[in-house]
């Protein structure tokens, strides 16, 4: 089965996410690396499947932290409709991955909902939700993989839960930026020629540093910008492995892609066609777990 047949099937067979209250998956077996645990909460082909490892091994390969091991008790449809009850000690970040209705055809692609917090202000339990109708344009567009490791970016850390309690965003409405060191220094050997403050975050919404992307025009198609259209090749740049680093990762940065920051102007820019703008989000109240031992 192909994702395209995945997302007909999808469409037309009822797929219960708000059942909820047992521990066991509901889709196949879940997918372990030392930097995380994937499991899926609904129905999911072989094929995105295996997007979703590749973009996992690739971020495993990348950042790496023992963040210790935490007591994990939820009810069922705790973070969001279709949640599995969650009685367990779990180490490190778990992410619960579903396919479903979020806006039809309009390209709102996907999201992710943290769940809970370590004390360290990283994500332990998130959820990435991936718009079924939307699978196949991604497929066909090449950029499946790409929105999954944005995403999964966004479960790893690169939200403002994180990043603001760490003191590392600021700027205002009108000029917001991340102000890591370890980010900066790889945005002044990729991108010399930008003369703002660095290293800069999205600022058409008027969020401030609450938006966790890249500034669209400055960085076009990196991996953490929030707008994309076909073909993007969506690189896991050194500034974005940069920003890990700030939050307190180990990284390695030859994982990186290549990638330069060339600004989008006149006949450079290709206009985009959907967005991964709004596809964050917390869950209110966000639980803070403590690691039953120190790592």
């Amino acid at each position: 089965m192909t994702i395209k047949d995945l997302a007909r099937f999808a469409l037309s067979t009822a797929v219960c996410l708000a059942c909820g209250g047992s521990d066991s998956p509901v889709g196949p077996p879940p997918l372990q690396t030392p930097l995380m645990e994937v499991r899926y909460v609904s129905s999911v082909s072989p094929e995105l499947r295996s997007v979703v490892t590749a973009a996992a091994e690739k971020w495993t390969r990348a950042l790496s932290r023992n963040r210790g091991d935490f007591p994990l008790n939820f009810p069922a449809n705790h973070c969001f409709a279709g949640a599995p009850r969650l009685n367990e000690v779990h180490h490190n970040l778990l992410i619960l991955i579903s396919v479903g209705d979020l806006d039809g055809s309009s390209r709102q692609l996907a999201f992710t909902a943290v769940c809970s917090i370590g004390e360290d202000a990283l994500p332990i339990v998130a959820h990435i939700r991936l718009d079924r109708v939307d699978l196949v344009w991604m497929e066909e567009q090449e950029v499946l993989e790409g929105v999954i490791a944005h995403e999964m970016g966004h479960a790893l850390g690169f939200n403002p839960s994180s990043y603001l309690a760490k003191g590392l965003g600021a700027g205002g409405v009108a000029d917001p930026y991340f102000s890591g060191g370890a980010a900066r220094a790889r945005f002044a050997e990729h991108g010399a020629w930008y003369s703002g403050v660095t290293v800069p975050l999205e600022d058409s919404r008027e969020n401030g540093p609450n938006d966790p992307h890249w500034r669209f025009v400055v960085f076009g198609d990196e991996l953490m910008a929030s707008e994309l259209g076909p073909k993007y090749r969506l690189p896991l740049s050194v500034i974005t492995l940069g920003l890990f680093a700030d939050l307190g990762y180990s990284v390695d940065y030859s994982v990186a892609d290549s990638y330069e920051v060339i600004p989008l102007f006149g006949a450079n820019r290709v206009p985009p066609e959907a967005s991964l703008a709004h596809d964050f989000r917390i869950i209110s109240p966000l639980t803070v777990l403590r690691p039953l031992a120190s790592p």
